[in-house]
């Protein structure tokens, strides 16, 4: 019995490096770390949720696929109780604001043998930030549709440096080109979301503000020839 996974988990499915202790946080359904170990590409996974019905969704999946023993099912409130020693990171399915909460919980992952598979369901905006502000880099971002909508999956590391950016930078990231179809629905949505901050901005009459948004605006229009 085969397990297929939705585009976007595959997509995150697909960043993860083989051979290493996974942590699925927010694992839902169990899904992901199901696929990874049934795939052969994970040999030892922990799946963690913050509620106790998505654990045991995740234990009904484990059951129906024979790997109940293979992936370990933990209670935690984002990180805090996921074993540190975990080498990839999964944090699929959350608004980004969400996932940046939980990476500022736990100090224990600003380490360089970790790596991180994001993928924000909002506000990719503050996951770039977060990354960027604390000694992130960002090797890889992946676009992917499913049903119906284009999400962003970012891979990224912790070097201990902090990376000089803009506005325009953590809407747009600097991976993402409209040389697709993929591509150009991401840059698109993005683009609406900062016209919509610019309008709201400038009818409330915070002009100073709302400039700011205008700026991002006119730079995406020109860099990525659309409007």
């Amino acid at each position: 019995m085969s397990l297929i996974l939705t585009n976007r988990l595959k997509t995150a499915a697909d960043m993860v490096r083989e051979n290493r202790f996974t942590a699925d946080v927010g694992t839902d359904h169990g899904y992901l770390p199901a696929f990874l170990v049934m795939s052969g590409k994970t040999q030892r996974a922990v799946a963690s949720d913050i509620g106790e019905g998505p654990l045991e969704n995740a234990a009904k999946t484990l059951r129906r696929y024979g790997i109940q023993d293979k992936v370990q099912l933990i209670l935690s409130d984002g990180l805090k109780n996921v074993p540190e020693d975990a080498e990839e990171i999964v944090i699929a399915g959350m608004g980004g604001n969400l996932i940046t909460a939980i990476l500022s919980g736990a100090p224990w992952i600003k380490d360089k043998n970790k790596h991180f598979v994001l993928q924000p369901m909002t506000h990719t905006y503050d996951v770039r930030k977060y990354l960027w502000e604390n000694g992130f880099f960002i090797d890889d971002e992946k676009i992917c549709r499913d049903s119906g909508r284009v999400y962003v999956v970012i891979s990224a590391y912790y070097s201990g440096e902090k990376k000089e950016f803009d506005d325009f930078l953590c809407y747009f990231g600097e991976k993402i080109q409209p040389n697709n179809e993929d591509g150009r629905a991401y840059i698109s949505k993005q683009l609406e979301i900062v016209k919509s901050r610019y309008k709201g901005l400038s009818s409330c009459g915070k002009q100073d503000e709302a400039k700011v948004f205008l700026e991002i605006k006119e730079k995406a229009e020109k860099e990525f020839n659309i409007s």
